[in-house]
């Protein structure tokens, strides 16, 4: 592992200048995705599922 020589005070600095920072972007828990593109990647997600358990039991079996 590298051996890292940070100083503990630097990073607190850093990151109180990354909490008040002032950007124009909302918080990520107050972002609102479309219900449509919700139910697009759910479908995406449970195809790969599906072709995963396949590709898996050819595989095993």
């Amino acid at each position: 592992m590298p051996e890292t020589d940070s100083d503990a005070s630097a990073d607190t600095a850093r990151f109180q200048a990354f909490k008040d920072r002032s950007d124009e972007l909302p918080s990520p828990w107050r972002m609102r995705a479309s219900g449509s593109k919700i139910g697009i990647l759910s479908l995406i997600v449970i195809v790969v599922a599906i072709f995963a358990a396949l590709i898996g039991s050819l595989l095993v079996g």
